[in-house]
């Protein structure tokens, strides 16, 4: 397998303390981040900027008698969400990323059960912050990223506060964030679970583990220090925030942080990047409005024409896809190139559709529990399909269960679990040690509960979540992401889902819920829409196997339940 990997062009870093610590050496005064300020002015923060917050918040929390204590963050993606994470794990402490959009119940759940002892919010959150402080009596902090009209007292603080005390402490002479030596293999992080399929739970990582992660992104993908990348998802989640927060700290390349997904559009214009790192309900969404985009200006002909030119002369080593398609490079920022796509299986077809615009997608694997980082697609030996080949050091096995539980290794070729032993595998879950001894095999593999297959090279192809799977009377299984790729593929649907709902007979029927793009059924009733959805599940069955058929269509009036990472939470349909 080693060899479809790419040269390596980094070394393992063996803290955040030496990552940050060279970045600002190497990269200086050059933007790490930029973000969009309230007054919608650019704001910028170089290496060296980050680098000094992160020492003087350190310093300061260490005068406070914040050595490894408890840190919780609730924000929205921004610098100083990024900067009270890394002094976290830089000071020896636990870092705990909060989902912005959990209801009040489960916020204040997760701060108790983690044992929080400082709590980083932004100003977007202070009421309901301050609604809580009461029942948090274990929190000795509450530092809000903005200034407030509340009351700043013992337990409530103004971050710039805490960066002006720091810079004073050391101007001063206070060397003690210098003095601290931090225990890499030790908890540094508690990421708590989406929970699409069910209830969350606390993913302990640690230093090393990250690091890993980092370290095999950096090598894996196509990344440098001359790249700007856009920043879109929620910092909470691990495949934003090791892949596309943290690596680009360590390579030296500059995130831009989007601001709302409502403005995605708008600010990936304004920031113009060359990557980014997205799950693929945002590809998803580029490509329609691309081709919405292309119908209404009535270029359907010309646009296929290009299409086809420009794939026959990339043939003879003629490339001027730039110029073919420089309208939909302008609508992306114009100098986007590369896309990872993660968290999700990516309907294979728009690798080649993105591709045609001269933007290469390339799909990872990853899953919390592993830092997230499992495997790539490597950019010199790319397969379309694949979500790639493990990483260094990680041993990936697919492992099939007979019907009296005993495991054997797959053949190439054959579906089982997707299991994972390497140095970026969690240390188990939070306060949960039935669950963590669950989740691993007799040979010490992390069972992700991911089902999917190798080939011949090692390069691995997801077929589903082993909990989405639709047992049939005559026990075949169907995997209702592969019939929902096909679902995808018509711009009359916004969002579906396939489950298997049993009849009286006890027969299971294959039911296709679908939240239609209501905007293209104006002046339609429900049942009109049905016929037309019908029409088109008939044309998608026919290159179906006859039990893996549709057999039944439902429409949803309003989007599904989502995660904040736009994954819709099956159990609760």
């Amino acid at each position: 397998m080693g060899k479809f990997h790419p040269a390596e062009r980094y070394d393992k870093p063996d803290s955040f303390r030496t990552i940050i610590k060279q970045s600002a050496e190497k990269y200086a005064s050059k933007p790490l981040f930029k973000y969009i300020k309230k007054n919608n002015d650019i704001g910028e923060v170089s290496f060296t900027q980050f680098y000094n917050d992160v020492r003087a918040v350190g310093t300061a929390a260490l005068s406070m008698g914040l050595t490894d204590k408890r840190f919780a963050i609730l924000a929205e993606s921004r610098p100083e969400w990024v900067e009270a994470y890394v002094t976290a794990l830089c000071i020896g402490g636990i870092a705990i990323p909060l989902d912005k959009e959990l209801m009040p119940d489960q916020l204040f759940n997760f701060i108790e059960l983690a044992e929080t002892e400082v709590l980083f919010y932004s100003g977007e959150y202070e009421d309901r912050v301050r609604e809580m402080a009461p029942g948090l009596p274990n929190v000795k902090y509450f530092v809000c990223f903005d200034s407030t009209t509340g009351r700043n007292d013992d337990r409530f603080r103004n971050y710039e506060d805490i960066c002006a005390n720091g810079r004073r402490l050391l101007f001063e002479g206070n060397n003690s964030y210098d003095k601290i030596r931090v225990d890499t293999s030790k908890l540094c992080a508690i990421i708590f679970t989406s929970g699409t399929t069910g209830t969350s739970k606390g993913v302990m990582l640690s230093q090393d583990n990250i690091l890993y992660c980092i370290y095999s992104s950096a090598n894996m993908v196509d990344f440098s220090e001359n790249d700007v990348l856009f920043s879109v998802l929620p910092l909470n989640h691990t495949y934003e925030l090791s892949c596309g927060v943290l690596t680009p700290i360590f390579i030296g390349a500059t995130v831009c942080f989007n601001n709302s997904l409502k403005y995605f559009l708008k600010n990936i214009k304004i920031f113009k990047p060359t990557g980014m790192t997205v799950v693929p309900l945002f590809i998803t969404t580029i490509y329609k409005k691309i081709m919405e985009e292309v119908k209404k200006k009535g270029r359907e002909r010309l646009f296929k024409g290009a299409v086809t030119v420009t794939k026959n002369l990339r043939k003879v080593g003629i490339d001027f896809r730039s110029l073919a398609f420089s309208e939909v490079q302008k609508s992306l920022g114009g100098n986007l190139k590369k896309i990872i796509s993660g968290g999700a299986a990516l309907e294979s077809s728009l690798e080649e559709r993105f591709e045609e615009f001269g933007i290469q997608i390339s799909e990872g694997y990853g899953i919390t529990e592993c830092s997230p980082l499992v495997s790539v697609n490597p950019y010199t030996h790319y397969k379309p399909g694949s979500v790639g080949i493990p990483i260094r050091g990680c041993h990936v096995k697919i492992i099939v269960e007979d019907e009296f539980c005993n495991e054997s290794d797959a053949l190439p070729g054959e579906i089982g679990e997707i299991c994972i032993k390497g140095p970026q595998v969690m240390l188990g879950y939070y306060k949960n040690p039935d669950a963590t001894a669950d989740a691993f095999n007799k040979e010490g593999f992390f069972k992700s509960g991911d089902y999917g297959y190798m080939d011949e090279d090692g390069y691995i192809y997801i077929t589903g979540r082993k909990k989405n799977i639709i047992i049939l009377q005559n026990g075949k299984n169907v995997y209702p992401e592969e019939i929902e790729e096909y679902l995808y593929k018509l711009d009359i649907i916004s969002e579906c889902v396939v489950v298997g709902k049993e009849l009286e007979s006890g027969e299971i029927m294959l039911t296709a819920i679908i939240y239609p793009d209501y905007s293209k059924f104006e002046g339609l009733d429900e049942s009109a829409i049905i016929e037309i959805m019908k029409a088109e599940v008939l044309k998608i069955n026919k290159q179906l196997p006859i039990f893996k058929q549709i057999r039944n269509i439902e429409l949803k009036k309003n989007e599904f339940e989502k995660t904040t990472t736009k994954k819709i939470i099956r159990h609760k349909i």
